[in-house]
């Protein structure tokens, strides 16, 4: 993690005077964690994270395994931690994962019972767990409490509607790329299902290689939030060939996108995200955002509506079905059926019975 490869190493040395100064040039960290190779080492990034936030240094105090036990989020944060062993680097002991989970338990139980008001989402934790592995537990905790109530606010909400405003916002930013590639994705009927991993785990649940993770996650700190929008959607654009190239349906397009290939050239995509995001302001969107979520909303009343004139429909078939039936069987219906066979059968009997006599009695009358 911090061997230092030999292109970078006039950047590490810049770095490194950055954080030794007395008067830490902020602005000029941020352009280095942007810029290609990001902060490059975890040394850099123990002590340039939390500058680039403007965190405090001291050390804050989680809370005790026996208090956040008993939060109603502890079983599936504890469930997903335990499901996150990719997660960690190779080369990590057994031992160690298990003491890093239990870390990362109290990490995240300790901000979401500290802010009450947050929801715990699957994700979270893939964000987390990067922290913990590059910087430790505390510090850790104190970039999380912080990002909870900026970057990730809008995900630990009670609902998923901010974030799925939010993603709406990457169709208008790829038409502006690739008016074509839009359209296709649109027609498709894929949706932005597929980029919520992405959004929500700053990349970290889609990508394998450690290193690529905290490389993105220079890039997101030092950047403005609504960033990781012009990124995804730079991705999108850099697979637009692949995409063109499949099956126009929900399935095709999903296969495609969904996997993130270990040869993509993140920097590329990155810098292209600076630059529209200079450029282009999402601003300029919303009212095509606003008119894609009233859209969305007509649809779905509509679905609604349909579905609720076909629950009708059905019932207003019963019954009529129900009124066109003779006495007989309707009554039926109200019998248990292993009874039914043996009242049949009772009833013939008694209807020939009745028959029967009235006959006798109408031959002994004659006689």
């Amino acid at each position: 993690m911090n061997e230092v490869p030999e292109n970078y190493k006039g950047k590490v040395d810049e770095l490194n005077k950055i954080l030794q100064d007395k008067n830490q040039d902020i602005n000029r960290l941020k352009e280095l964690a942007i810029s290609d190779g990001g902060l490059v080492i975890s040394l850099v990034r123990r002590e340039a994270w939390k500058l680039i936030l403007n965190l405090p240094s001291t050390d804050e105090q989680l809370y005790p395994l026996e208090i956040i036990k008993d939060h109603p989020e502890y079983h599936q944060v504890d469930m997903d931690v335990r499901r996150c062993l990719k997660r960690f680097p190779p080369g990590i002991s057994y031992e160690k994962i298990g003491v890093l989970q239990k870390e990362l338990i109290a990490i995240i139980l300790s901000v979401i019972k500290e802010n009450p008001d947050l929801k715990y989402y699957q994700g979270y934790h893939d964000v987390a767990v990067t922290f913990l592995i590059e910087v430790g537990q505390n510090e850790a905790y104190s970039i999380m409490k912080h990002l909870s109530s900026n970057h990730l606010k809008e995900f630990l909400k009670p609902t998923m509607e901010e974030t799925s405003y939010l993603l709406l916002h990457v169709f208008p930013l790829i038409k502006k790329l690739n008016p074509e590639l839009e359209k296709f994705i649109e027609k498709s009927g894929i949706g932005t299902i597929f980029a919520l991993p992405w959004l929500i785990s700053w990349f970290s649940h889609s990508l394998d290689q450690h290193s690529k993770v905290v490389r993105l996650f220079d890039y997101f700190l030092a950047s403005p939030k609504e960033i990781i929008l012009y990124v995804i959607a730079q991705l999108i654009y850099s697979r637009r060939h692949e995409v063109l190239n499949t099956e126009c349906d929900m399935a095709g397009v999903h296969t495609v996108l969904s996997k993130i290939p270990e040869s993509l050239n993140f920097e590329i995509i990155l810098d292209e995200a600076t630059k529209m995001h200079k450029e282009y302001d999402l601003s300029n969107v919303k009212d095509e955002v606003d008119k894609r979520v009233k859209q969305e909303a007509k649809l779905l009343k509509d679905q609604r509506d349909e579905n609720a004139k076909r629950k009708k429909d059905r019932k207003f078939a019963r019954d009529q079905e129900h009124q066109e039936q003779p006495a007989f069987n309707r009554a039926f219906r109200y019998v248990p059926i292993w009874i039914r066979p043996r009242m049949r059968f009772g009833l013939l009997f008694f209807g020939f019975s009745l028959a029967a006599g009235l006959w006798a009695v109408f031959k002994s009358n004659n006689n």
